[in-house]
Protein backbone atom coordinates (compact mmCIF):
# COMPACT_ATOMS: atom_id res chain seq x y z
CA UNK A 1 0.00 0.00 0.00
CA UNK A 2 1.38 3.58 -0.78
CA UNK A 3 0.47 6.18 1.58
CA UNK A 4 0.84 10.35 1.29
CA UNK A 5 2.19 11.60 3.98
CA UNK A 6 0.90 15.06 6.04
CA UNK A 7 2.81 18.15 4.86
CA UNK A 8 4.06 18.87 7.56
CA UNK A 9 5.75 16.12 7.78
CA UNK A 10 9.45 15.17 5.82
CA UNK A 11 8.35 12.05 3.87
CA UNK A 12 6.38 12.19 0.56
CA UNK A 13 4.82 8.83 0.48
CA UNK A 14 5.45 5.79 2.22
CA UNK A 15 5.26 2.06 1.28
CA UNK A 16 3.66 -0.08 4.10
CA UNK A 17 2.43 -4.01 3.84
CA UNK A 18 -0.91 -4.90 4.71
CA UNK A 19 -0.67 -4.63 8.05
CA UNK A 20 0.65 -0.43 7.86
CA UNK A 21 4.13 -1.86 8.58
CA UNK A 22 6.66 0.80 6.79
CA UNK A 23 9.00 -0.92 4.36
CA UNK A 24 10.17 1.88 1.95
CA UNK A 25 9.60 5.72 2.30
CA UNK A 26 10.33 8.34 -0.21
CA UNK A 27 11.13 11.37 1.58
CA UNK A 28 10.32 15.11 0.14
CA UNK A 29 14.03 15.73 -0.71
CA UNK A 30 14.01 12.72 -2.81
CA UNK A 31 15.98 10.38 -0.83
CA UNK A 32 14.86 7.21 -0.97
CA UNK A 33 14.78 5.62 2.95
CA UNK A 34 15.01 1.54 2.37
CA UNK A 35 14.98 1.20 6.59
CA UNK A 36 18.48 -0.58 6.19
CA UNK A 37 20.00 2.62 4.68
CA UNK A 38 19.41 5.31 2.56
CA UNK A 39 19.98 6.07 -1.75
CA UNK A 40 19.74 9.98 -1.81
CA UNK A 41 20.83 12.17 -5.26
CA UNK A 42 24.34 14.41 -4.44
CA UNK A 43 24.14 16.22 -7.34
CA UNK A 44 26.58 14.64 -9.23
CA UNK A 45 25.41 10.87 -8.76
CA UNK A 46 23.65 8.83 -6.23
CA UNK A 47 24.85 7.72 -2.80
CA UNK A 48 24.30 5.21 -0.31
CA UNK A 49 24.30 5.17 3.60
CA UNK A 50 23.81 2.85 6.67
CA UNK A 51 20.86 3.32 8.98
CA UNK A 52 23.76 5.58 10.93
CA UNK A 53 23.81 8.31 8.26
CA UNK A 54 27.15 6.88 7.21
CA UNK A 55 28.25 7.04 3.22
CA UNK A 56 29.19 2.90 2.05
CA UNK A 57 28.69 3.83 -1.60
CA UNK A 58 28.82 6.36 -4.45
CA UNK A 59 28.25 6.33 -7.94
CA UNK A 60 29.24 9.05 -9.76
CA UNK A 61 29.67 10.13 -13.43
CA UNK A 62 33.42 11.32 -12.50
CA UNK A 63 34.08 8.42 -9.89
CA UNK A 64 32.02 5.76 -7.50
CA UNK A 65 33.24 4.20 -4.29
CA UNK A 66 31.57 1.05 -2.30
CA UNK A 67 32.81 0.92 1.26
CA UNK A 68 36.34 2.57 0.45
CA UNK A 69 36.82 1.22 -3.04
CA UNK A 70 37.06 3.99 -5.77
CA UNK A 71 36.78 2.67 -9.26
CA UNK A 72 36.93 5.56 -11.88
CA UNK A 73 37.52 6.03 -16.20
CA UNK A 74 40.82 6.15 -16.70
CA UNK A 75 42.43 7.42 -20.58
CA UNK A 76 43.31 3.78 -20.79
CA UNK A 77 40.87 1.41 -21.96
CA UNK A 78 39.00 -0.52 -19.28
CA UNK A 79 37.95 0.48 -15.02
CA UNK A 80 40.28 0.87 -12.32
CA UNK A 81 39.83 -0.01 -8.90
CA UNK A 82 41.78 2.39 -6.02
CA UNK A 83 41.82 3.10 -2.45
CA UNK A 84 40.99 5.79 -0.07
CA UNK A 85 44.65 7.03 -0.77
CA UNK A 86 43.88 6.93 -4.38
CA UNK A 87 46.56 3.48 -4.79
CA UNK A 88 44.99 1.50 -7.72
CA UNK A 89 43.69 -1.93 -6.22
CA UNK A 90 42.43 -3.28 -8.87
CA UNK A 91 41.90 -3.06 -13.01
CA UNK A 92 39.38 -4.60 -15.23
CA UNK A 93 40.54 -4.19 -19.11
CA UNK A 94 40.51 -6.31 -22.71
CA UNK A 95 43.10 -8.66 -21.83
CA UNK A 96 43.74 -8.01 -17.90
CA UNK A 97 41.63 -8.72 -14.82
CA UNK A 98 42.80 -8.22 -11.28
CA UNK A 99 42.01 -7.21 -7.75
CA UNK A 100 44.90 -6.77 -4.94
CA UNK A 101 48.02 -6.67 -6.71
CA UNK A 102 48.35 -7.66 -10.09
CA UNK A 103 49.32 -11.06 -11.10
CA UNK A 104 52.53 -11.56 -12.60
CA UNK A 105 52.58 -11.67 -15.91
CA UNK A 106 52.02 -14.81 -17.37
CA UNK A 107 55.20 -16.73 -19.82
CA UNK A 108 53.32 -17.71 -22.61
CA UNK A 109 54.99 -21.20 -24.34
CA UNK A 110 54.98 -20.85 -28.25
CA UNK A 111 53.79 -23.88 -29.85
CA UNK A 112 57.39 -25.68 -31.56
CA UNK A 113 57.44 -24.41 -34.61
CA UNK A 114 59.48 -27.41 -35.83
CA UNK A 115 60.40 -30.41 -33.37
CA UNK A 116 63.71 -31.88 -33.58
CA UNK A 117 64.31 -35.66 -33.25
CA UNK A 118 60.65 -35.69 -33.67
CA UNK A 119 61.17 -37.40 -37.69
CA UNK A 120 58.39 -39.06 -39.43
CA UNK A 121 59.20 -41.41 -41.98
CA UNK A 122 57.11 -40.76 -44.82
CA UNK A 123 57.14 -42.21 -48.33
CA UNK A 124 59.60 -40.24 -49.68
CA UNK A 125 62.28 -38.49 -47.79
CA UNK A 126 64.14 -34.94 -49.06
CA UNK A 127 67.67 -34.31 -48.74
CA UNK A 128 68.56 -30.85 -49.24
CA UNK A 129 72.16 -30.32 -50.27
CA UNK A 130 73.10 -26.46 -50.65
CA UNK A 131 76.21 -24.20 -50.59
CA UNK A 132 79.01 -23.29 -53.29
CA UNK A 133 80.98 -25.35 -55.03
CA UNK A 134 81.45 -28.19 -52.94
CA UNK A 135 77.81 -28.41 -52.70
CA UNK A 136 77.61 -28.68 -56.68
CA UNK A 137 80.50 -30.75 -57.38
CA UNK A 138 82.51 -27.98 -58.89
CA UNK A 139 85.64 -30.27 -61.27
CA UNK A 140 84.34 -33.44 -59.55
CA UNK A 141 84.00 -35.07 -62.78
CA UNK A 142 83.46 -37.19 -64.17
CA UNK A 143 80.27 -38.13 -62.01
CA UNK A 144 80.58 -41.39 -60.70
CA UNK A 145 77.06 -42.53 -58.91
CA UNK A 146 75.62 -43.04 -62.20
CA UNK A 147 73.78 -45.98 -61.15
CA UNK A 148 70.72 -46.22 -58.31
CA UNK A 149 70.99 -49.34 -56.25
CA UNK A 150 68.16 -48.50 -54.13
CA UNK A 151 64.94 -46.48 -55.16
CA UNK A 152 66.41 -43.25 -54.05
CA UNK A 153 64.60 -40.18 -56.48
CA UNK A 154 65.68 -36.75 -57.43
CA UNK A 155 63.23 -34.41 -59.71
CA UNK A 156 63.20 -35.72 -63.54
CA UNK A 157 65.69 -33.08 -64.43
CA UNK A 158 68.84 -33.72 -62.44
CA UNK A 159 69.64 -33.67 -59.00
CA UNK A 160 71.61 -30.51 -60.15
CA UNK A 161 68.52 -28.84 -61.65
CA UNK A 162 67.06 -25.85 -59.72
CA UNK A 163 63.32 -24.24 -59.90
CA UNK A 164 63.89 -21.56 -62.87
CA UNK A 165 66.72 -23.39 -64.68
CA UNK A 166 66.42 -24.36 -68.16
CA UNK A 167 64.66 -27.68 -68.74
CA UNK A 168 63.59 -28.31 -64.98
CA UNK A 169 61.24 -30.50 -64.46
CA UNK A 170 58.43 -29.40 -61.41
CA UNK A 171 56.19 -32.57 -60.54
CA UNK A 172 57.96 -35.46 -61.69
CA UNK A 173 60.87 -37.99 -60.02
CA UNK A 174 63.35 -40.14 -61.64
CA UNK A 175 65.84 -42.05 -60.05
CA UNK A 176 68.81 -40.90 -58.54
CA UNK A 177 71.82 -40.33 -60.21
CA UNK A 178 74.91 -37.74 -60.54
CA UNK A 179 75.77 -36.51 -64.13
CA UNK A 180 78.36 -33.81 -65.73
CA UNK A 181 76.78 -30.25 -66.19
CA UNK A 182 79.30 -28.02 -67.61
CA UNK A 183 82.34 -27.67 -64.73
CA UNK A 184 80.03 -29.69 -62.60
CA UNK A 185 80.15 -33.43 -62.07
CA UNK A 186 79.69 -36.04 -58.09
CA UNK A 187 77.61 -34.04 -55.99
CA UNK A 188 78.08 -35.71 -52.16
CA UNK A 189 74.19 -35.57 -52.48
CA UNK A 190 73.84 -39.34 -54.13
CA UNK A 191 76.78 -40.96 -51.59
CA UNK A 192 74.57 -39.35 -48.39
CA UNK A 193 71.12 -40.73 -49.68
CA UNK A 194 72.28 -44.15 -50.82
CA UNK A 195 75.34 -44.60 -47.69
CA UNK A 196 71.90 -44.02 -45.74
CA UNK A 197 69.70 -46.67 -47.63
CA UNK A 198 72.87 -48.82 -47.27
CA UNK A 199 73.24 -48.67 -43.94
CA UNK A 200 69.58 -48.70 -43.02
CA UNK A 201 69.43 -52.06 -44.76
CA UNK A 202 71.92 -53.49 -43.22
CA UNK A 203 70.57 -53.11 -39.81
CA UNK A 204 67.40 -54.94 -40.62
CA UNK A 205 65.22 -52.04 -42.05
CA UNK A 206 62.99 -52.31 -45.16
CA UNK A 207 64.66 -50.55 -48.80
CA UNK A 208 61.56 -50.21 -49.23
CA UNK A 209 60.78 -47.83 -46.15
CA UNK A 210 63.66 -45.78 -47.56
CA UNK A 211 63.13 -43.60 -50.54
CA UNK A 212 64.82 -40.49 -50.24
CA UNK A 213 64.94 -37.49 -52.70
CA UNK A 214 68.20 -35.58 -53.57
CA UNK A 215 68.85 -32.33 -54.68
CA UNK A 216 71.92 -30.32 -54.79
CA UNK A 217 70.63 -26.48 -55.29
CA UNK A 218 73.16 -24.10 -53.93
CA UNK A 219 75.95 -22.04 -56.56
CA UNK A 220 79.58 -22.08 -56.54
CA UNK A 221 81.28 -19.24 -56.19
CA UNK A 222 78.62 -17.93 -53.08
CA UNK A 223 79.33 -16.21 -50.08
CA UNK A 224 76.95 -16.80 -46.73
CA UNK A 225 75.29 -14.11 -47.72
CA UNK A 226 74.72 -14.41 -50.97
CA UNK A 227 72.88 -17.77 -50.08
CA UNK A 228 70.55 -15.93 -47.57
CA UNK A 229 67.12 -15.07 -48.21
CA UNK A 230 66.29 -11.94 -50.07
CA UNK A 231 67.32 -9.17 -49.91
CA UNK A 232 70.41 -10.10 -49.16
CA UNK A 233 70.68 -13.08 -51.03
CA UNK A 234 70.59 -14.04 -54.73
CA UNK A 235 67.43 -15.91 -55.12
CA UNK A 236 68.87 -19.20 -54.14
CA UNK A 237 67.26 -19.91 -51.04
CA UNK A 238 64.16 -18.99 -52.57
CA UNK A 239 64.92 -21.75 -55.33
CA UNK A 240 65.70 -24.23 -52.26
CA UNK A 241 61.97 -23.61 -50.88
CA UNK A 242 60.62 -24.12 -54.07
CA UNK A 243 62.10 -27.55 -54.86
CA UNK A 244 60.64 -28.39 -51.26
CA UNK A 245 56.82 -27.38 -53.18
CA UNK A 246 57.57 -29.34 -56.38
CA UNK A 247 59.03 -32.32 -54.36
CA UNK A 248 55.51 -32.47 -52.33
CA UNK A 249 53.76 -31.75 -55.39
CA UNK A 250 55.23 -34.83 -57.35
CA UNK A 251 54.74 -37.29 -54.25
CA UNK A 252 51.32 -35.86 -54.24
CA UNK A 253 50.66 -36.50 -57.87
CA UNK A 254 52.27 -40.30 -56.68
CA UNK A 255 49.69 -40.80 -54.17
CA UNK A 256 52.90 -40.60 -51.49
CA UNK A 257 53.46 -38.45 -48.91
CA UNK A 258 56.42 -36.62 -48.45
CA UNK A 259 58.70 -34.61 -46.32
CA UNK A 260 62.08 -33.08 -45.59
CA UNK A 261 64.44 -35.05 -43.59
CA UNK A 262 68.09 -32.63 -43.24
CA UNK A 263 70.18 -30.18 -45.32
CA UNK A 264 73.67 -30.58 -45.58
CA UNK A 265 75.91 -27.16 -46.37
CA UNK A 266 78.98 -26.77 -48.03
CA UNK A 267 79.93 -22.94 -47.63
CA UNK A 268 82.46 -20.80 -46.31
CA UNK A 269 85.34 -20.50 -48.72
CA UNK A 270 83.69 -17.68 -50.61
CA UNK A 271 84.09 -15.82 -47.17
CA UNK A 272 87.61 -16.45 -47.07
CA UNK A 273 88.22 -15.08 -50.17
CA UNK A 274 86.25 -12.09 -50.99
CA UNK A 275 86.79 -8.21 -49.53
CA UNK A 276 82.59 -7.88 -49.09
CA UNK A 277 81.65 -10.82 -47.43
CA UNK A 278 81.62 -11.40 -43.77
CA UNK A 279 84.95 -12.96 -42.19
CA UNK A 280 83.73 -12.91 -38.12
CA UNK A 281 82.80 -16.01 -36.58
CA UNK A 282 80.09 -14.33 -34.59
CA UNK A 283 78.19 -12.83 -38.05
CA UNK A 284 78.41 -15.64 -40.32
CA UNK A 285 77.20 -18.07 -37.49
CA UNK A 286 74.21 -15.98 -37.80
CA UNK A 287 73.95 -15.65 -41.49
CA UNK A 288 74.63 -19.54 -41.40
CA UNK A 289 71.65 -20.07 -38.72
CA UNK A 290 68.95 -17.79 -40.64
CA UNK A 291 69.25 -19.75 -43.79
CA UNK A 292 68.40 -22.79 -42.51
CA UNK A 293 65.83 -21.43 -39.29
CA UNK A 294 64.31 -19.59 -42.12
CA UNK A 295 63.70 -22.77 -44.42
CA UNK A 296 62.56 -24.84 -41.40
CA UNK A 297 59.90 -22.10 -41.16
CA UNK A 298 58.90 -22.06 -44.30
CA UNK A 299 58.79 -26.13 -45.25
CA UNK A 300 56.80 -26.68 -42.37
CA UNK A 301 54.16 -24.53 -43.51
CA UNK A 302 54.33 -26.14 -46.57
CA UNK A 303 54.59 -29.65 -45.92
CA UNK A 304 52.51 -29.77 -42.91
CA UNK A 305 55.13 -31.83 -40.77
CA UNK A 306 56.11 -30.49 -37.52
CA UNK A 307 59.68 -31.74 -36.93
CA UNK A 308 62.59 -30.00 -37.69
CA UNK A 309 65.42 -30.90 -40.16
CA UNK A 310 68.93 -31.48 -39.15
CA UNK A 311 72.01 -29.83 -41.01
CA UNK A 312 75.20 -32.00 -41.69
CA UNK A 313 77.69 -29.45 -42.44
CA UNK A 314 81.60 -30.20 -43.13
CA UNK A 315 83.92 -28.03 -41.95
CA UNK A 316 85.65 -25.65 -44.21
CA UNK A 317 89.68 -26.10 -44.44
CA UNK A 318 89.97 -23.41 -47.28
CA UNK A 319 91.61 -20.44 -45.53
CA UNK A 320 95.45 -21.29 -46.21
CA UNK A 321 94.37 -21.13 -50.24
CA UNK A 322 93.49 -17.55 -49.62
CA UNK A 323 96.73 -16.69 -47.78
CA UNK A 324 95.00 -16.48 -44.58
CA UNK A 325 96.57 -17.23 -40.81
CA UNK A 326 92.96 -17.40 -39.22
CA UNK A 327 90.20 -19.99 -39.57
CA UNK A 328 87.12 -18.51 -38.27
CA UNK A 329 84.75 -19.46 -40.75
CA UNK A 330 85.70 -23.08 -40.09
CA UNK A 331 85.92 -22.50 -35.75
CA UNK A 332 82.17 -20.89 -36.35
CA UNK A 333 80.88 -24.25 -38.33
CA UNK A 334 82.51 -26.14 -35.09
CA UNK A 335 81.12 -23.87 -32.44
CA UNK A 336 77.63 -23.65 -33.99
CA UNK A 337 77.60 -28.22 -34.27
CA UNK A 338 78.47 -27.67 -30.61
CA UNK A 339 75.87 -25.31 -29.76
CA UNK A 340 73.21 -26.27 -31.58
CA UNK A 341 71.43 -29.59 -31.07
CA UNK A 342 70.27 -29.83 -34.78
CA UNK A 343 73.31 -28.44 -36.21
CA UNK A 344 75.81 -31.99 -37.02
CA UNK A 345 79.42 -31.80 -38.52
CA UNK A 346 80.04 -34.88 -40.43
CA UNK A 347 83.58 -34.10 -41.38
CA UNK A 348 86.60 -31.45 -42.06
CA UNK A 349 87.38 -30.94 -45.12
CA UNK A 350 91.17 -31.55 -45.03
CA UNK A 351 90.95 -34.82 -45.26
CA UNK A 352 89.12 -35.05 -48.56
CA UNK A 353 91.59 -35.08 -52.17
CA UNK A 354 91.49 -32.12 -54.30
CA UNK A 355 91.84 -31.19 -57.79
CA UNK A 356 94.95 -29.01 -59.51
CA UNK A 357 93.33 -26.22 -57.80
CA UNK A 358 94.45 -27.60 -54.66
CA UNK A 359 90.40 -26.38 -53.91
CA UNK A 360 87.75 -28.35 -55.00
CA UNK A 361 87.07 -31.72 -54.54
CA UNK A 362 87.80 -34.61 -56.94
CA UNK A 363 84.81 -36.98 -58.04
CA UNK A 364 85.55 -39.77 -55.25
CA UNK A 365 86.54 -37.30 -52.55
CA UNK A 366 83.07 -35.70 -53.22
CA UNK A 367 81.57 -39.31 -53.26
CA UNK A 368 83.66 -39.65 -50.03
CA UNK A 369 82.23 -36.72 -48.01
CA UNK A 370 79.23 -37.60 -48.64
CA UNK A 371 79.33 -41.05 -47.29
CA UNK A 372 80.75 -39.63 -43.86
CA UNK A 373 77.43 -37.20 -43.48
CA UNK A 374 75.68 -41.19 -44.15
CA UNK A 375 77.23 -42.13 -40.87
CA UNK A 376 76.71 -39.19 -39.31
CA UNK A 377 73.00 -39.05 -40.73
CA UNK A 378 72.67 -42.88 -39.83
CA UNK A 379 73.39 -42.78 -36.60
CA UNK A 380 71.50 -39.37 -35.70
CA UNK A 381 68.39 -39.95 -37.57
CA UNK A 382 67.49 -43.65 -38.18
CA UNK A 383 69.51 -45.50 -35.86
CA UNK A 384 68.92 -42.28 -32.96
CA UNK A 385 71.98 -43.02 -30.56
CA UNK A 386 72.51 -39.94 -30.30
CA UNK A 387 73.38 -37.24 -32.01
CA UNK A 388 76.52 -37.78 -34.01
CA UNK A 389 79.78 -35.96 -32.80
CA UNK A 390 82.96 -35.96 -34.44
CA UNK A 391 86.41 -36.53 -33.18
CA UNK A 392 86.56 -33.10 -30.77
CA UNK A 393 88.05 -31.68 -28.01
CA UNK A 394 86.01 -31.66 -24.93
CA UNK A 395 89.03 -30.29 -22.40
CA UNK A 396 92.30 -28.56 -21.99
CA UNK A 397 94.34 -29.17 -18.93
CA UNK A 398 97.36 -26.37 -19.73
CA UNK A 399 100.15 -26.99 -16.89
CA UNK A 400 103.74 -25.70 -16.91
CA UNK A 401 105.77 -28.45 -18.55
CA UNK A 402 102.68 -30.23 -20.80
CA UNK A 403 98.96 -29.77 -21.91
CA UNK A 404 96.54 -32.64 -22.11
CA UNK A 405 93.73 -32.42 -23.84
CA UNK A 406 90.80 -34.88 -23.48
CA UNK A 407 88.68 -35.70 -27.07
CA UNK A 408 85.15 -37.05 -27.83
CA UNK A 409 86.01 -40.46 -29.72
CA UNK A 410 83.36 -41.59 -32.07
CA UNK A 411 84.96 -45.21 -32.21
CA UNK A 412 87.94 -46.92 -31.47
CA UNK A 413 91.43 -44.98 -30.18
CA UNK A 414 93.22 -42.14 -31.02
CA UNK A 415 96.34 -42.26 -33.24
CA UNK A 416 98.58 -39.84 -34.77
CA UNK A 417 99.36 -41.05 -38.36
CA UNK A 418 98.91 -40.19 -41.88
CA UNK A 419 96.37 -41.97 -42.85
CA UNK A 420 94.08 -39.53 -43.37
CA UNK A 421 96.69 -36.56 -44.47
CA UNK A 422 100.40 -36.37 -45.28
CA UNK A 423 102.05 -35.61 -41.67
CA UNK A 424 102.44 -31.98 -40.74
CA UNK A 425 104.64 -30.37 -38.19
CA UNK A 426 103.68 -30.98 -34.77
CA UNK A 427 100.55 -33.29 -36.22
CA UNK A 428 98.93 -30.00 -36.89
CA UNK A 429 99.25 -28.68 -33.34
CA UNK A 430 100.59 -24.84 -32.84
CA UNK A 431 100.98 -22.94 -30.14
CA UNK A 432 101.20 -18.63 -30.50
CA UNK A 433 101.85 -16.13 -27.53
CA UNK A 434 100.24 -12.54 -28.08
CA UNK A 435 98.84 -13.67 -31.53
CA UNK A 436 102.27 -15.08 -32.88
CA UNK A 437 103.73 -18.25 -33.65
CA UNK A 438 106.02 -19.61 -31.68
CA UNK A 439 107.32 -22.95 -33.71
CA UNK A 440 110.06 -24.08 -30.90
CA UNK A 441 107.17 -24.32 -27.94
CA UNK A 442 106.47 -27.47 -28.52
CA UNK A 443 108.77 -30.45 -28.27
CA UNK A 444 106.69 -33.55 -28.79
CA UNK A 445 102.86 -34.95 -29.38
CA UNK A 446 101.71 -37.81 -28.23
CA UNK A 447 98.74 -39.92 -27.20
CA UNK A 448 98.97 -40.96 -23.84
CA UNK A 449 95.59 -43.02 -23.45
CA UNK A 450 92.84 -44.01 -25.87
CA UNK A 451 91.16 -40.42 -25.51
CA UNK A 452 94.16 -38.02 -24.84
CA UNK A 453 96.79 -36.75 -26.46
CA UNK A 454 99.86 -35.02 -24.84
CA UNK A 455 101.69 -31.98 -25.94
CA UNK A 456 105.13 -32.00 -24.25
CA UNK A 457 106.58 -28.17 -23.87
CA UNK A 458 109.92 -26.59 -23.65
CA UNK A 459 108.75 -23.72 -21.46
CA UNK A 460 105.71 -22.17 -19.70
CA UNK A 461 103.50 -20.90 -22.09
CA UNK A 462 102.66 -17.27 -21.90
CA UNK A 463 99.11 -16.33 -20.35
CA UNK A 464 97.88 -15.31 -23.51
CA UNK A 465 98.68 -18.29 -25.64
CA UNK A 466 96.45 -19.97 -28.16
CA UNK A 467 97.10 -23.71 -28.99
CA UNK A 468 95.67 -24.60 -32.37
CA UNK A 469 95.44 -27.48 -34.21
CA UNK A 470 94.92 -27.81 -38.08
CA UNK A 471 95.24 -24.07 -38.74
CA UNK A 472 98.47 -24.53 -40.25
CA UNK A 473 101.12 -21.90 -40.62
CA UNK A 474 101.88 -18.52 -42.19
CA UNK A 475 104.45 -20.00 -44.21
CA UNK A 476 102.72 -23.10 -45.39
CA UNK A 477 101.22 -23.52 -48.93
CA UNK A 478 98.46 -21.53 -50.28
CA UNK A 479 96.51 -24.81 -50.48
CA UNK A 480 93.78 -26.62 -49.11
CA UNK A 481 93.68 -30.43 -48.96
CA UNK A 482 95.23 -33.09 -47.15
CA UNK A 483 98.40 -33.03 -49.01
CA UNK A 484 99.50 -29.39 -48.83
CA UNK A 485 96.81 -27.37 -47.32
CA UNK A 486 96.11 -26.85 -43.44
CA UNK A 487 95.62 -30.06 -41.83
CA UNK A 488 96.55 -32.44 -38.29
CA UNK A 489 97.03 -35.92 -38.55
CA UNK A 490 95.22 -36.92 -35.43
CA UNK A 491 92.41 -39.46 -35.77
CA UNK A 492 89.99 -42.29 -34.49
CA UNK A 493 90.12 -45.91 -35.76
CA UNK A 494 86.61 -46.24 -36.66
CA UNK A 495 87.59 -46.88 -39.97
CA UNK A 496 88.20 -50.77 -38.74
CA UNK A 497 84.90 -51.28 -38.40
CA UNK A 498 83.32 -49.04 -40.89
CA UNK A 499 84.42 -49.31 -44.12
CA UNK A 500 82.81 -48.53 -47.40
CA UNK A 501 83.38 -49.00 -51.26
CA UNK A 502 83.57 -46.29 -54.02
CA UNK A 503 81.46 -46.49 -57.32
CA UNK A 504 85.34 -47.23 -58.91
CA UNK A 505 86.25 -49.69 -56.56
CA UNK A 506 88.51 -48.19 -53.97
CA UNK A 507 87.89 -49.13 -50.72
CA UNK A 508 87.96 -46.36 -47.92
CA UNK A 509 88.31 -46.90 -44.31
CA UNK A 510 86.04 -44.47 -42.39
CA UNK A 511 88.19 -43.22 -39.68
CA UNK A 512 87.25 -39.86 -37.84
CA UNK A 513 89.73 -37.19 -38.50
CA UNK A 514 89.83 -34.45 -35.69
CA UNK A 515 87.63 -31.26 -35.83
CA UNK A 516 90.19 -28.31 -36.30
CA UNK A 517 90.02 -26.04 -33.39
CA UNK A 518 91.74 -23.59 -31.38
CA UNK A 519 91.87 -23.21 -27.35
CA UNK A 520 92.70 -19.57 -25.77
CA UNK A 521 94.10 -20.06 -22.36
CA UNK A 522 92.03 -16.78 -21.19
CA UNK A 523 88.41 -17.91 -23.16
CA UNK A 524 88.56 -21.56 -23.89
CA UNK A 525 87.67 -23.12 -26.97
Amino acid sequence: MIRQIEAEESDAFSFEDEFRYILMRLLRDGTLDLLGGQLRNNGDGLEVSDPNGFIVARFGSLSSFVNGLTFQPTEEEGIEFSDENRFIVGRIAPGTAYFGLPAPQATLTPIAEALLDQQIRTDFKQVLGYGQSLARGYFAKPAISTVQEYQNVMMASGVKSRPGDPGYTPDTFAPLVESDFGDEGETPVSALCNGLVRRAVADGESEADWIMVGAATGRGGRSVEQLSAAPLGEGYYEKTIQTVRDGLAAATKLGKTYSVWAYTWDQGESNYTTTVSTKSAYQYAEYMMAIFDGMTREIVGITGKKFRPYLFTYQVAAHRKYDLDNMSIALAQWRLSRKRPDVVLAAPAYIFPTVEDVLHLTNEASWLLGEYRSRAMYETMVRRSGKWRPLEPVSVDWKFQAIDIKFHVPRGELVLDNALAALTANFGFDIRENGSLVTDLISSVSVTAFDTVRISLSRAAAPDSTLSYGRGRPTDPKASGPATGARGNLRDTHGLYDQVQSPLGNTFALHNACVMFEFNRSTGF
